[in-house]
C-alpha cells in the first residue's frame, strides 16, 4: 500500500523558541507522532531538526515532514539523507499517502520507515507509544485500534466494536490505528518496517482539520 550515521544524532534538536520549551529528545517526538493526532505537527513548528533528517515545510498552522504530494504515486515519500534514532531504531524516511476508494472510503496513512525487523522495532519503540497497553498483534503487525461513529464529539474514540483486521470500517464510522508493520515488497519500503497511523473509513473535512492540520480539509472531497 506504500510506496553514515552521524555520531551525534542521538538528539533531535527540537526547541521552541517562541514559547521556551526545552528541546525534545528523538524519543519525544515518536511518543508525539504514536498519539496520531494534531500533536506532532504543532511539535514541529518551532523545531530544529538535524541536517539530513526530516525536511520540513510550512503547512497551514503547523510544520509537517515534505513530500511532493500525498495523493500521487511517487510523490509520497521522502527519504533521510542520514537516519534518526530513537530508543535505537534507525527511521530511514516519512511517507504521506491519501486517496479514497469507491464504496470503502477515505485512507490517510503517514508514518516512518525504519530499518529492522517488525518484532524488534515495537520493542524497541513500545515503551514511547501512547497507550502502548492496547498495542497488540495483527497479523504480521503490531496495532492499536480506536473507533468513532460521524457524530460524535470530535475527541471521542471507542475501543470497542472494531472491524478487525482485513474487515472493511463502516460506513459512518472512523477508525484511526498505530501500527507497526511489515514494508511492502517495492522500493523505498522493501525489507524495511513501517510506522505509521491511519485514518480510514468516513472520514470528513471537520475531523481533518483537527487531526490533520498539515493537510487540505477538503483533499478528499
Amino acid at each position: 500500500m506504500f510506496r553514515s550515521l552521524l555520531s551525534g544524532l542521538c538528539l533531535l534538536a527540537f526547541t521552541s523558541v517562541a514559547h521556551g520549551k526545552d528541546a525534545a529528545t528523538p524519543e519525544q517526538l515518536l511518543a508525539e507522532f504514536s498519539r496520531c493526532d494534531a500533536q506532532f505537527f504543532e511539535a514541529l513548528n518551532n523545531s530544529r531538526l538535524p541536517a539530513g533528517t526530516l525536511n520540513l515545510a510550512r503547512a497551514g498552522s503547523v510544520m509537517a515532514p515534505k513530500v511532493m504530494n500525498p495523493l500521487l504515486e511517487g510523490g509520497r515519500y521522502q527519504a533521510f539523507d542520514q537516519p534518526l534514532v530513537v530508543n535505537g531504531v534507525r527511521l530511514v524516511g516519512y511517507y504521506n499517502e491519501a486517496q479514497s476508494l469507491n464504496k470503502l472510503g477515505s485512507f490517510l496513512f503517514w508514518g516512518f520507515v525504519a530499518e529492522g525487523e517488525v518484532k524488534d522495532v515495537t520493542a524497541n519503540l513500545k515503551p514511547l507509544v501512547a497507550n502502548n497497553a492496547r498495542l497488540v498483534p495483527q497479523r504480521t503487525a503490531f496495532s492499536r485500534v480506536e473507533i468513532r461513529r460521524v457524530g460524535d464529539p470530535i475527541q471521542q474514540w471507542r475501543t470497542e466494536g472494531l472491524s478487525g483486521p482485513g474487515v472493511a470500517t463502516p460506513f459512518g464510522f472512523v477508525e484511526r490505528v498505530f501500527t507497526v508493520d511489515k514494508g511492502v515488497a517495492e522500493a523505498p519500503i522493501a525489507g524495511r518496517t513501517t510506522i505509521f497511523c491511519s485514518l480510514q473509513g468516513t472520514v470528513t473535512a471537520p475531523l481533518l482539520q483537527v487531526y490533520r492540520p498539515d493537510l487540505n480539509a477538503h483533499l478528499l472531497d
